[in-house]
């Protein structure tokens, strides 16, 4: 996405209006506009054209953007629950072992399985019956149960099935993406606390 300079200059009122309250001299944390998101980080944002990314240690969070106008007319960057990306080794969605009382239901009941790893894109589990958990793959509709009593309906496509481990990634997210995310940004802002720490 090309931006012409009319928009490259909006962009930089918008966001350097306060500026001059910021010290970033000591900081090794940058935020910057970025103007191409990675195709699989567009999907799992809804899409979105504006993202703010800030680098944590080897971590990247895709805030996604929204601009609105007051009553004033005034602009006003409205940011998302951003995804998480880690930059060690792979590229990839950060993922959570273990989520603490995340479970999966199909037509209200809950599915037997282990939950070893969750990322907005994509889940681990461990099963005792193979033959009933690779039915999740057929479902057209699951709901995963969160902490706060928040549902995510979504479909599984099957990516790798391994003794009894199976991976799957998300598809069809009807309703509950942002949910799943702010979990999980949760999660990362516990676990990773001193890094956050640094930014203030």
């Amino acid at each position: 996405m090309d931006f012409s300079t009319e928009e490259l200059d909006f962009f930089q009122q918008v966001f350097t209006s306060n500026s001059d309250c910021l010290d970033n001299s000591n900081n090794e944390h940058n935020l910057t506009v970025e103007t191409t998101i990675p195709k699989n980080i567009a999907d799992i944002l809804g899409n979105a054209k504006l993202t703010l990314l800030a680098q944590i240690s080897h971590y990247q969070l895709w805030f996604p953007l929204t601009i609105t106008t007051n009553k004033n007319n005034e602009f006003t960057p409205i940011l998302g629950t951003p995804e998480i990306v880690d930059m060690q080794g792979v590229d990839r969605s950060w993922r959570v072992n273990s989520p603490p009382n995340v479970s999966l239901h199909k037509k209200g009941t809950k599915i037997q399985v282990e939950i070893l790893s969750l990322s907005s894109s994509g889940i681990t589990m461990r099963a005792n019956c193979m033959t009933s958990a690779k039915k999740l793959f057929e479902a057209k509709e699951l709901e995963m149960h969160l902490p706060d009593q928040r549902h995510v309906k979504l479909a599984l496509e099957s990516v790798r099935t391994e003794d009894n481990i199976l991976a799957g990634k998300f598809k069809n997210v009807a309703h509950g993406r942002d949910c799943l995310r702010k979990f999980l940004f949760n999660l990362h802002r516990t676990e990773y606390s001193e890094l956050y720490d640094k930014l203030n």
